[in-house]
């Protein structure tokens, strides 16, 4: 599946933005709401897939290839 880039590029900090609503929403509505630590954990699952994302496209940005599409031309 393909992304625009400027999607693509976005979704770390799409993923930060989302664990720290959900953690901002445990500390509004108080530790004793009903799925708080559910929202917590998350939370916490957010912004760990945000620096997983982060440190693999900084580990492999030079290997990336340009794969074949159907918008190539064929003969």
């Amino acid at each position: 599946m393909w992304l625009p880039t400027p999607v693509y590029k976005a979704l770390p900090t799409a993923y930060a933005a989302i664990g720290l609503a959900f953690i901002l929403g445990v500390l509004y509505a108080g530790p004793d709401a009903p799925l708080a630590s559910f929202y917590l954990g998350m939370g916490a699952v957010s912004i760990l897939a945000s620096i997983t994302v982060s440190i693999w496209r900084s580990k492999h940005k030079n290997s990336r290839t340009k794969v074949d599409t159907d918008e190539s031309p064929t003969d």
